[in-house]
């Protein structure tokens, strides 16, 4: 059941949204969306499955509107929609990077078509999406609903802040990381993961810290790949004032990042090992 703004965030508060919430507080319905024929299924159309905390959610500064108008979409409870932030589906109503991705996908040749699906909330733990966890669940929904042929080509995961935040034990961040692949496996989802190293956000935070090198270790370059070296990519200088939220050229970095990634599995280009980040927290 929907949610009233008033209830999640509070009377005063919810005076600056004007989008509807659900489950989670993941934007369910916004005013203006342009509602779009669905691609085909096929070996051109990607289908994107994104998750994980605020940084690949809603939160990002700069609010973008794919330059395509019905083959980079934003799938969600069985319709398409324009790509453009805020995306439904996820939390917060702000800008976000997977529409620049969606773009790139598309602009490079990679794919005619860019189905982008997201369920990422911000703040959240791993330990809620591992099996059983509240958020997996919300997945596992969102994947349930996709149309008949579609086949989730890419998952994308950008998490990792808030489990540095409250001192998550690597090898819990780990156990926990498996037990999300089992589960979207076990739902005929096998496509490649790309994932973020992303503990950054909070002032007291130092580069290579246990979680980062707990996502460095999950990298296999067989099913799991490095995505984006967000700690060390996305510098104080491309964040929002608060320090932790991708700011435009964040944005921006992390897409092309990940479009890379994805461009080189794709094609079948050997991957390198998730470096060390080398930076210092005031970069």
């Amino acid at each position: 059941m929907p949610l009233v703004r008033g209830a999640l965030f509070g009377d005063d508060e919810a005076l600056r949204f004007r989008g509807t919430f659900g489950e989670a507080g993941r934007l369910i319905a916004y005013p203006g969306k342009t509602e779009v024929k669905c691609p085909a299924p096929g070996p051109d159309t990607a289908v994107v499955l994104a998750i994980g905390q605020s940084n690949i959610a809603n939160q990002a500064e700069n609010r973008i509107t794919s330059h395509y108008s019905r083959e980079v979409v934003n799938f969600f409870e069985g319709k398409c929609y324009r790509a453009e932030s805020p995306l439904l589906g996820a939390t917060a109503e702000e800008g976000e990077f997977l529409t620049l991705l969606g773009d790139r996908l598309v602009d490079d040749g990679a794919y005619r078509n860019v189905v982008i699906v997201t369920s990422a909330v911000g703040a959240s733990e791993i330990a809620q999406w591992r099996k059983g966890g509240e958020l997996n669940g919300l997945m596992l929904h969102a994947l349930t609903g996709l149309l008949p042929g579609y086949r989730v080509t890419q998952m994308l995961w950008v998490q990792g802040e808030a489990d540095y935040a409250i001192g998550t034990a690597p090898a819990l961040y780990t156990d926990d990381f498996h037990s999300l692949l089992g589960t979207l496996s076990a739902g005929g989802v096998t496509a490649p993961v790309f994932i973020a190293i992303a503990t950054r956000c909070v002032s007291s935070w130092k580069p290579d810290n246990p979680i980062a090198a707990a996502q460095r270790a999950l990298v296999d370059n067989r099913h799991v790949f490095l995505g984006a070296d967000t700690d060390a990519l996305v510098g104080t200088a491309d964040r929002r004032p608060d320090g932790c939220h991708f700011g435009g050229r964040g944005q921006v970095k992390a897409a092309d990042a990940f479009v890379s990634a994805i461009e080189k599995v794709r094609a079948g280009a050997p991957q390198s090992a998730a470096p060390s980040t080398s930076v210092r927290p005031d970069h």
